[in-house]
């Protein structure tokens, strides 16, 4: 498991409290499936996050409201959804030009 010295901590956050939460929460998204954020020789979920924490891959923010959370998270849904229907468009426009140019050379040939 990787020791920080405590010089390095107080980069991170300079609350204990803090940085247990932001390491917990990172180290269940990594039981959960998500692959480490850094190159890294350790495989205990734990000891990456906190790896991740020293070296800045992950940060605390500042704690939000509910309602500016809830905000934020429709802000980000919305977002995803408008690239995903981009996507799609994009999908049906390449898939319109294909079938357009095989029509045109099954009429020619």
């Amino acid at each position: 498991m990787i020791i920080p010295s405590f010089e390095q901590l107080e980069k991170v956050t300079d609350s204990r409290y803090s940085l247990s939460v932001l390491v917990s929460k990172r180290a269940r998204k990594i039981v959960n499936g998500s692959d480490p954020l850094i190159e890294t020789e350790n495989i205990k979920p734990v000891s990456i996050a906190i790896e991740e924490a020293v070296k800045g891959a992950i940060v605390y923010n500042e704690p939000m409201s509910d309602k500016m959370y809830k905000a934020k998270i429709e802000e980000e849904r919305a977002e995803k959804i408008e690239e995903l229907r981009k996507q799609k468009q994009g999908t049906k426009e390449s898939i319109y030009m294909r079938t357009g140019e095989d029509s045109e050379e099954n009429a020619q040939g």
